[in-house]
């Protein structure tokens, strides 16, 4: 018989990959939460994520066994024991994920394992765990989404079915004004280096964000780049038509909750694969999300935004008049989602 679960657990989610990967556990965090109004919660994660969630998760413990020193992994492991937590979801694969939640000294302990696919691999996993959820190990033509696959670790924990998609819900996870829930006028483009895949320059990217801000009707032109992508982003703007420029601006972010906030902002956002369009469908921003043509169909059911009104475009080869065409397509296509937009409802 399954051990009952306390009235009041105390919840541990291991998740050591990047910000998409992170943001995907946010329907089991919720579903959990609603199976246990009263539990506290606490998360595992790598030092560039450390920031990603709202006070709801009360402890943050940055890990990254690769390059830490082996007095910080055991003082951080420490920590972990000492918060006694109940349960240990185990959202990676990575052999570090497995390892801190049974160090964690958590009673049960939810993660994937592959049967025996992997033979070795799957042994390792199952003797890790108490609650062991099966997971391909190949890749598969159809795959589920990613949320809906963590979110079958939440199930073995007693979550209710289905996993929650409202963007309401989601984006108090998240740290931002859970009740900014107001329509906004502006369109994002989260430039990075995937825009520039497939012959896709600073001209380029610069006539794809013309055409679709005047497509969507909306007013103001936002640039979101990460440090490493400040320059791309400097390049696209002097790119602009002027007409375009002058409704343009650069967001400044100085960390992880500061560039939500500015997502926050946002009527709609244009990103390529990439933590931005999984944080814009947290938070309810309606995205057209970018992915290349290999393996479009499996990549864009896997990891296509999660809450928000969305659609997954692939962008084409750069040609002349293509980003100018691509970019009145995207714009007809945001009016649309953002006429499903609920924050424009409320």
């Amino acid at each position: 018989m399954a051990e009952r679960a306390p009235a009041e657990p105390r919840i541990l989610l291991v998740r050591l990959d990047g910000l998409g990967d992170t943001l995907a556990c946010i329907p089991a965090l919720e579903g959990l939460r609603r199976a246990y109004p009263g539990a506290a919660f606490g998360a595992v994660l790598s030092p560039a994520n450390i920031d990603v969630f709202s006070q709801r998760v009360e402890h943050a413990f940055a890990y990254e066994a690769a390059h830490s020193e082996n007095a910080d992994r055991a003082r951080v492991e420490r920590d972990i024991r000492d918060a006694k937590f109940t349960h240990a979801l185990v959202a990676t694969e990575e052999v570090a994920g497995y390892a801190l939640a049974r160090c964690s000294g958590a009673p049960r302990r939810a993660g994937f394992w592959h049967r025996f696919e992997k033979p070795l691999k799957s042994l390792w996993q199952y003797a890790q765990l108490t609650d062991r959820v099966y997971r391909p190990a190949a890749w598969i033509a159809r795959p589920e989404h990613e949320a809906q696959a963590l979110y079958r670790l939440a199930l073995a924990f007693g979550a209710p079915a289905p996993a929650p998609a409202d963007s309401a819900a989601m984006r108090a996870w998240l740290p931002v004004d859970a009740s900014a829930l107001t329509h906004k006028s502006a369109l994002g483009v989260q430039i990075g280096v995937k825009l520039t895949s497939d012959g896709w320059g600073p001209s380029a990217i610069a006539a794809l964000c013309g055409a679709a801000l005047r497509a969507s009707d909306l007013q103001v032109l936002t640039l979101l780049a990460a440090p490493a992508d400040q320059g791309l982003a400097h390049a696209v703007m002097e790119h602009l038509d002027g007409d375009v420029r002058a409704r343009a601006r650069r967001a400044q972010s100085d960390g992880l909750p500061s560039w939500l906030r500015d997502l926050d902002t946002l009527a709609a956002l244009i990103a390529p694969d990439s933590g931005a369009a999984h944080a814009a469908g947290m938070l309810g921003v309606p995205v057209i999300d970018l992915f290349g043509k290999t393996r479009f169909d499996q990549l864009s059911r896997q990891w296509r935004p999660w809450a928000a009104p969305s659609a997954c475009l692939v962008k084409p080869q750069a040609a002349a008049g293509v980003a100018e065409n691509f970019g009145a397509q995207v714009g007809a296509q945001l009016a649309h989602l953002r006429a499903l937009d609920p924050r424009a409802r409320a």
